[in-house]
C-alpha cells in the first residue's frame, strides 16, 4: 500500500470571497465554510476565528486540533465515514495544509466536557513560552466556535464538533488540490507475504496503539475509527498508512492526544524510517483501554496472540491514550508479548503519578518484571507562567476564580493542548540540576 502526501506549507490565512491557496497563502471564505458546517442541525450557530503565529492571542477550551488534509483524487473519500461516505483510505495522494491547523473549541456558556480542572479549559497560546512549549502555537489556527441548537444534549454537541472540526480539515484542503506540493512524503509498506528479498532476516517488529479508553464514557456518533466510536472493538490489524490518512481520530475529551498528533503520528514515522535497515515493520494492531480485569486480560491476551501467532513479530513498540488507569492495559500487553517472546518497549506520559510524586520522579501504577524497557515522557504538572494577552478566542468561564484568563496566569503543561504528547512528538526534555 502506497501514500503519498503532497504537502503545500502555509505561511498565513485571511479570510477572502473565495476559498483558495496561493503562494503560501490560504483564503477562506468565512461565510461559505459556516453554511457547510451549519448543515448539521445539532448546530445553531458557527463563528470561525484565526489566530497567527506572534500574535498575543489565547484561545480557550480547546478540545481538539486536526491538520487540514484532503484526498486529492475524485471517488476518495475524505474521513471516510465522519466526512465520506465508507471508502478504504491509506493509499492514492492526500493534500496536506502544513502549519495550518483547525481549532475546535467548546462555545456553550455552560463548562465544557474537559479533563482540565480549570473551567476555561485547556489553552493554546499564540506567543511566548507557552506558544513554544507547544505545538499549536506556530501553527496558523482556524478556530471554530460552534453554539449548540436548543434540545442538543452534551454528547449530541461533542460529536457534532468533532464532525464539523473533520469537515473543515478537508474542505480547506481541498483548495490546495492541483497545486505543485512543496515537498511529499511517501510511505508504502508492502503485505508480509511480499516481504522484499534480504530484509527476511531483520527483526520484525509491530506497534500496538490504544486509540480509545473507556475510563470516559463514550460519545455516541462521535468519530473514532472509520466514523464510528468502537468502544467494544476487538485488538484489529490495521496499516499504518490508514492512521496517516484519516481512518483515526482522538475521541474527546483526550488527555494529550490530538488528531493531529494521529495525522502526524511521531513513533509511526519512525518505524517507517528504520523499516529495512535495522527493522521489519510489519504493522500496527489497534485496541483499547477497557475498565475492568476481564476485559483488560481479553485484550491483552487478544493483541498478544495477533502479534506473535499471525504477524510473528519479534518486537513489538506500545503506548497508551487516556490518564493514569490504561496503563495497565499497555503493561499487562506487553507483559503477554513478553512472554510469548515477543520484546517490547513502551512509551508512555506518567498521567498516574500524583503531583507530590514528581519530587521523586516519574512513577508508574503497574509494576511486571517482564516490562522492563519503558520510555518515559515524563510529567505533566510542571508549571509554566505564562503572559497577558491582548485577544482572548473563546467563551470564558463567567466563574472562573483566580486571575482574569486574559492577564498573567501559571499552567501545568498538561493543559496547554500540545505541550505533550502520548505519542512522543513533544519537543520538551527534563533537566535535572
Amino acid at each position: 500500500m502506497r501514500l503519498e502526501l503532497n504537502i503545500l506549507t502555509i505561511r498565513d490565512i485571511q479570510f477572502a470571497g473565495k476559498t483558495a491557496v496561493s503562494d503560501g497563502v490560504l483564503y477562506v471564505n468565512r461565510g461559505q465554510l459556516q453554511a457547510l458546517l451549519l448543515e448539521d442541525r445539532r448546530l445553531s450557530q458557527v463563528d470561525i476565528e484565526l489566530a497567527h503565529p506572534g500574535e498575543k492571542c489565547r484561545i480557550l477550551k480547546v478540545l481538539d486540533v486536526i491538520e487540514p488534509r484532503a484526498k486529492t483524487s475524485d471517488g476518495d473519500e475524505d474521513f471516510p465515514g465522519a466526512v465520506g461516505g465508507q471508502y478504504p483510505v491509506g493509499k492514492g495522494s492526500t493534500c496536506v495544509l502544513r502549519s495550518a491547523a483547525v481549532v475546535i473549541s467548546d462555545y456553550r456558556k455552560k463548562r465544557e466536557i474537559s479533563t482540565s480542572s480549570d473551567p476555561n479549559g485547556e489553552i493554546i497560546d499564540m506567543f511566548g513560552p507557552g506558544a513554544e512549549a507547544g505545538t499549536y502555537g506556530k501553527t496558523h489556527n482556524v478556530i471554530l466556535l460552534s453554539t449548540p441548537a436548543d434540545g442538543v444534549n452534551t454528547q449530541e454537541y461533542m460529536a457534532a464538533l468533532k464532525i464539523a472540526g473533520l469537515k473543515t480539515s478537508a474542505y480547506l484542503a481541498k483548495a490546495g488540490k492541483g497545486i505543485t506540493p512543496d515537498e511529499a512524503e511517501v510511505f508504502q509498506l508492502p503485505p508480509l507475504t511480499e516481504m522484499a528479498e534480504g530484509i527476511e532476516k531483520l527483526p520484525k517488529v509491530i506497534y500496538i496503539f490504544q486509540i480509545l479508553t473507556l475510563q470516559f464514557e463514550p460519545i455516541p456518533g462521535e468519530p473514532v475509527l472509520y466514523g464510528k466510536n468502537v468502544h467494544d472493538i476487538v485488538p484489529t490489524l490495521i496499516h499504518p498508512n490508514e492512521i496517516f490518512d484519516g481512518a483515526v481520530t482522538s475521541p474527546l475529551p483526550a488527555l494529550n492526544v490530538q488528531t493531529f498528533q494521529i495525522q502526524n503520528h511521531a513513533i509511526i514515522k519512525e518505524l517507517y524510517k528504520r523499516h529495512g535497515k535495522e527493522l521489519y515493520f510489519a504493522g500496527i494492531i489497534i485496541t483499547t483501554a477497557p475498565n475492568n480485569v476481564a476485559d483488560i486480560e481479553r485484550v491483552s491476551n487478544m493483541a498478544a496472540n495477533l502479534a506473535k501467532y499471525i504477524l510473528g513479530a519479534d518486537g513489538a513498540v506500545l503506548t497508551k491514550t487516556g490518564g493514569g488507569a490504561p496503563e495497565l492495559t499497555m503493561a499487562r500487553t506487553a507483559q503477554r508479548c513478553e512472554q510469548l517472546g515477543i520484546k517490547t518497549a513502551i512509551a508512555m506520559l506518567h498521567m498516574g503519578a500524583d503531583i507530590s510524586d514528581t519530587k521523586y520522579g516519574a512513577t508508574t501504577i503497574f509494576s511486571m518484571p517482564e516490562v522492563d524497557a519503558i520510555v518515559s515522557m515524563g510529567v505533566p504538572f510542571m508549571e509554566l507562567p505564562l503572559p497577558a494577552v491582548d485577544r482572548i478566542i473563546g467563551r470564558p468561564d463567567a466563574s472562573s476564580e483566580g486571575p482574569p484568563i486574559d492577564g498573567e496566569i501559571v499552567r501545568a503543561i498538561r493543559w496547554i493542548k500540545g505541550s505533550q504528547c502520548q505519542l512522543g512528538s513533544s519537543s520538551l526534555k527534563a533537566v535535572r540540576y
